[in-house]
């Protein structure tokens, strides 16, 4: 096993899928870029000359067509099978790991109040899903994990713009258990299910649950203050994202056409990345059909409205204010 930071690598598996083309491209997540001249060394002294794919890297969904590579090795993701035969080219998936002891859920016992818990996490962290499963249920608990979907390659897996391993339980769990790092996994979790939601950070070996209703909640505030500002917007621009999982075209003029019926100018803005290039267009505010984190989390980079799909039903009155929630690519 190869190691980047906290990471494991499998050499074979990197090496097996490498082999499968002529002109190779490895493509990792910022987190893992530091890496890459080890990476591309180890392949390299192993008779494959490959290149480096300098683009962002959000997830299995955020592929192009190319035509000068036939072969890209994403290091760090897990694969959407529905995509599978959409490549162009053929994409390898090597997921990397992080391996911890279940004894580590000890730490979260103090924090549970309910006795059905649901389980879900990461690509990281997924391999250790059933073992922390399992001791929990040594203790005493009844714990489930969702299972996987078109988007997912793993039962328990949740996505920034896919929660529906938890949804598909969360009416039988009194709470959520989120095995990895960060909070806008867990936080979307929080807001999709009602449910109180524990993110256990194998990596700082800290537990938080309060912080996650207060972080969502506070997020709610400034949608809901994005939206508002929203509703006085007369030219929307509606952004349609190139990248194969998060091509959204119908939803798009869907959206085109319930805003013009608003009495408001619409056009659709097609791009490959989302960035501050659109700062600078006379569009009033945006809708993005793209990954829901560009509105979410990206939103201070941005100098004008962007909402996602479901806010912009809920400043057309197609649906109510209370029933906001994380916008979903499914």
């Amino acid at each position: 096993m190869m190691k980047l930071k906290y990471y494991e690598l499998d050499e074979e598996k990197l090496l097996q899928e490498a082999r499968k083309g002529r002109r190779v491209a490895i493509k990792m997540p910022e987190g893992l870029q530091p890496y890459a001249h080890k990476i591309l060394k180890f392949i390299k002294e192993n008779g494959i000359d490959a290149s480096l794919l300098m683009e962002s890297c959000y997830g299995a969904c955020d592929f192009v067509e190319r035509s000068d590579v036939d072969r890209i090795i994403c290091i760090g993701e897990a694969e959407m099978p529905y995509l599978r035969k959409i490549y162009s080219p053929p994409v390898s998936f090597i997921e990397v790991r992080y391996n911890f002891n279940e004894e580590f859920m000890e730490k979260v016992i103090p924090f549970i109040e309910g006795k059905k818990v649901g389980m879900a996490s990461i690509t990281p962290f997924l391999h250790m899903l059933e073992r922390c499963t399992n001791y929990l249920i040594k203790r005493g608990y009844e714990v489930k994990m969702g299972k996987m979907g078109r988007r997912t390659s793993h039962d328990g897996q949740i996505l920034g713009c896919d929660l529906s391993s938890a949804l598909m339980i969360s009416d039988e769990m009194d709470e959520f258990i989120f095995i990895g790092d960060g909070f806008f996994h867990p936080i979307g979790l929080y807001i999709a299910t009602g449910k109180n939601v524990i993110v256990a950070d194998p990596i700082s070996r800290n537990i938080y649950k309060k912080e996650v209703e207060k972080r969502a909640k506070h997020i709610i505030r400034k949608r809901y203050a994005v939206m508002t500002k929203a509703m006085e917007c007369k030219k929307v621009g509606i952004i349609v994202s190139r990248k194969v999982g998060q091509r959204r075209l119908f939803l798009a003029k869907r959206i085109k056409k319930v805003m013009e019926e608003r009495g408001k100018e619409a056009f659709l803005v097609l791009v490959d990345e989302v960035n501050e290039a659109i700062n600078y267009l006379d569009f009033d505010c945006y809708i993005s059909t793209a990954c829901p984190r560009i509105a979410i989390d990206d939103s201070e980079r941005y100098k004008k409205p962007i909402l996602t799909p479901v806010e912009a039903e809920i400043i057309a009155g197609e649906r109510k204010w209370e029933n906001y929630e994380f916008d979903q690519i499914l």
